[in-house]
């Protein structure tokens, strides 16, 4: 048997019959799909309508809890679809209203007795359902279930171990010293939201905030550094500046920003000095702080830096901070073409 036989009368019909039967399934697929997708449709307006109304009545608990019950009956409530249309409704009420929807939230998760099913997805084998679990807690702010996304937090999986302690500190803002003890890299989405509830939940200080910039791991550093600016916290001022020494870009990324929030006046040679050898994302960040606690030497700095032959990124900003720091100055240079298109820009940003 040789092999344009075998190509022509068993591999080829094989594929031909694979493809036919993925075609069929994927026509029956999307058959199914537009035909359920009315009653689907149908049942969300109607999960909508209810929640709606619900929220805003003046029923008791008991009233609630009867209304609740009376209306499961109405809808497919047993199957997971319908169970994700109500928790999605409920999470998007408690984002989008104010006042007690938090108190009423609560009680309708657990009427309709969704908690359990968060549960059940916390218990689950596969990670993004449990990762699902967490967030339909952080969403509602449920502290209930804190206790269920614990076990998480020396989970080997980065993934689910960032998101529990992501869900615990939503749950608890004052336990955001649990951080210091991360370690695993803390990405820019993780990051962010952890920044994000800290501006939005404003909780204390986290008593060991002074440690955090000396941990081994470069994620709790720079996550330290950022928090110390956030609180304005002063007392480890030397220890910030010494960090513009760290062999990590982002670590001396946020030391920059943090030197500009706290007005760290004393470390403006430090930044000149370090201007030269750094990347251009840490350059811009330099000249944006020197517009802050910069003197003359940083505006001497600044115009020689305009002379030289340098990025029209890093030359844009450094004409903006120059002209924060002292307009006249920027007024009596005389440059190229270049810059002065750049000066009226900052005068008039629309040009």
């Amino acid at each position: 048997m040789n092999l344009t036989y075998t190509l022509t009368h068993i591999i080829l019909p094989i594929l031909g019959l694979a493809f036919l039967v993925l075609t069929i399934l994927l026509i029956l697929n999307r058959f199914f799909i537009n035909l359920r997708e009315p009653k689907i449709n149908a049942v969300k307006t109607k999960i909508d309508d209810f929640l709606t109304t619900l929220v805003f009545s003046s029923y008791d608990d008991t009233e609630l809890a009867s209304e609740i019950e009376n209306f499961k009956k109405e809808i497919p409530f047993d199957k997971r679809w319908c169970k994700k249309i109500v928790l999605n409704k409920i999470i998007f009420l408690k984002r989008n209203l104010k006042g007690d929807i938090v108190k009423i939230s609560h009680f309708i998760y657990e009427q309709f007795d969704l908690f359990n099913y968060s549960i059940s997805l916390l218990k689950s084998k596969k990670k993004y359902l449990n990762c699902l679990g967490m967030y339909h807690l952080k969403a509602l702010e449920y502290h209930k279930g804190k206790n269920y996304v614990t076990p998480f937090l020396n989970h080997k999986n980065r993934i689910l171990n960032s998101s529990a302690y992501l869900t615990i500190i939503s749950l608890e803002p004052e336990n955001l010293g649990l951080l210091y003890n991360y370690q695993k890299p803390i990405y820019l989405a993780g990051e962010i939201n952890i920044m994000n509830i800290v501006h939005q939940k404003k909780p204390p200080v986290p008593s060991n905030l002074k440690d955090w910039i000396h941990s081994p791991n470069p994620s709790v550093v720079r996550l330290g550094i950022k928090l110390m600016a956030f609180y304005n916290y002063t007392n480890e001022n030397q220890s910030i500046a010494a960090h513009l020494k760290s062999d990590d870009e982002k670590i001396r990324f946020a030391v920059i920003g943090a030197i500009r929030q706290l007005f760290l006046f004393d470390t403006e040679k430090n930044l000149i000095e370090l201007f030269s050898s750094e990347t251009k994302t840490n350059q811009i960040e330099i000249l944006k702080t020197l517009a802050v606690i910069g003197g003359e030497d940083a505006e001497e700095f600044i115009n020689s830096l305009l002379k030289e032959s340098i990025d029209s990124d890093i030359k844009l900003r450094a004409v903006k901070s120059l002209s924060k720091m002292n307009s006249t100055y920027i007024e009596n240079i005389i440059g190229n073409h270049e810059i002065i298109k750049m000066i009226q820009h900052v005068k008039i940003p629309s040009i």
